[in-house]
């Protein structure tokens, strides 16, 4: 399948609430392919997720990364990809992280929001089965910024502070 092109702001299908998969028929199985090339070929900066309405449409999926050190190769990152349809956390811990984002269809733009630490999610898988996992850390905040685009939500609307340049980024991770 083919490689999407990301859709940006303003465009509107990112800040419309998505509808639910009911069929997992070969147009899910589609777009279930395309999220996965398409976020698996993210680079500069590298996707960790992508939500349907990033690629145009208008549906409840997303994919979400869950990165890893290889552990017979220390320098080498390894990935686990979910397949989420119709995503929901179902608990979402009362400790909360303040850290910076970024998006894929607002390009260059970062910014501090503050997550759940921790969320259990149920969801289908891209067989049409249910899947719950718990998800901590990064995961989580991947998987609630994922959804929040299937809610029609953007990350920019919940900065904590203003939003930084990709310069002005680079500069705050050089510090650490």
């Amino acid at each position: 399948m083919p490689v999407c092109k990301i859709v940006t702001i303003p465009d509107e299908v990112l800040l419309t609430p998505t509808k639910k998969i009911v069929d997992f028929n070969i147009d899910t199985q589609e777009l279930i392919k395309n999220l996965l090339d398409t976020v698996r070929k993210a680079k500069d900066p590298e996707g960790a997720g992508l939500a349907a309405p990033q690629i145009g449409i208008s549906k409840r999926a997303c994919v979400v990364r869950d990165f890893f050190v290889n552990p017979m190769n220390r320098d080498e990152v390894l990935s686990h990809d979910y397949v989420l349809i119709n995503p929901k956390i179902i608990s979402a811990s009362k400790e909360t992280e303040l850290d910076i984002e970024g998006c894929l269809s607002i390009p260059l733009v970062y910014g501090k929001v503050e997550r759940a630490k921790k969320v259990k999610i149920k969801a289908l898988n891209e067989h049409g089965e249910e899947i719950r996992f718990m998800a901590s850390g990064f995961l989580a905040r991947v998987v609630q910024h994922e959804i929040d685009h299937l809610d029609g939500i953007l990350f920019t609307s919940k900065l904590v502070g203003r939003p930084y340049t990709e310069e002005e980024l680079e500069e705050i991770e050089s510090k650490y």
